[in-house]
C-alpha cells in the first residue's frame, strides 16, 4: 500500500469481509434449514390434525399462521396479505442494513433474527400464510405453534439484548484501544 501525503492510512477490509460472509451463511443456513422442516411439515403432517409427542415439552402439530406472531392480527383476503408481505418485507430489508451496519456479536445476533424473518416472509408470500408445527405446551396447556424461524427470530432478540445489558469484560481498555488504534490509522508518516 502506497502512502500519500496527507492521506490517513486505510485498514486492510478482508476481516470485516469474512464477518459478512459469516453473516450471511448465518442467513442463508437459517432460511434453508426453516424451509425444509416447514416443507417436510407440510407433507409429513395432518394440517390442524391432533399433536403428536417429539420432544417431553413439544409436539407436532401443523397449523397455517394468517397473522404475525402467534397468529396475532390474522389477515384475510389478497390485499391484507399482500400489505403483510409488503410491511415485513420493508422490516426484514431495515433489519438486513442494521446487520451489515453491525459488528461482531450484534452482526450475529441480528443475522439471526434475519433468517427468520426471511424465511418467514418466503414462506408467507409463497403460500400466503406461515408454515407453523411446533407445539409448545406444559402437560394440557398448550401456549402457541411455531417454527424454527420463529426460534432464529427469538434467539436473535435475546443475544441483542443479552449484549445491551452485559457489559464488556474492560470497558476501559476497548475505550482506550480505540482511540489508539484511530490515533495509529490517521497519523501521517514522516518524511
Amino acid at each position: 500500500m502506497v502512502d500519500h501525503p496527507g492521506c490517513a492510512a486505510r485498514p486492510r477490509t478482508g476481516r470485516p469481509l469474512m464477518r459478512v460472509g459469516t453473516a450471511a451463511l448465518i442467513v442463508a443456513t437459517g432460511v434453508a434449514l426453516d424451509l425444509a422442516t416447514k416443507a417436510w411439515a407440510r407433507v409429513s403432517l395432518e394440517p390442524y390434525g391432533p399433536a403428536s409427542d417429539f420432544l417431553p415439552f413439544v409436539s407436532l402439530h401443523l397449523t397455517f399462521n394468517k397473522g404475525v406472531s402467534f397468529s396475532l392480527l390474522a389477515f384475510e383476503g389478497d390485499t391484507s396479505q399482500a400489505a403483510l408481505v409488503v410491511v415485513t418485507g420493508l422490516l426484514t430489508l431495515a433489519m438486513t442494513v442494521w446487520a451489515y451496519r453491525s459488528q461482531g456479536w450484534h452482526r450475529i445476533a441480528l443475522s439471526l433474527v434475519v433468517a427468520g424473518a426471511l424465511a418467514n416472509l418466503i414462506d408467507r408470500g409463497a403460500r400466503g400464510s406461515v408454515t407453523d408445527f411446533l407445539n409448545l405446551h406444559f402437560g394440557d396447556w398448550h401456549f402457541f405453534v411455531f417454527n424454527l424461524a420463529d426460534v432464529w427470530i427469538s434467539f436473535g432478540a435475546a443475544f441483542l439484548l443479552a449484549l445491551q445489558i452485559i457489559p464488556p469484560k474492560n470497558p476501559a481498555k476497548i475505550a482506550s484501544g480505540s482511540a489508539s488504534t484511530r490515533a495509529k490509522v490517521t497519523e501521517v508518516p514522516p518524511r
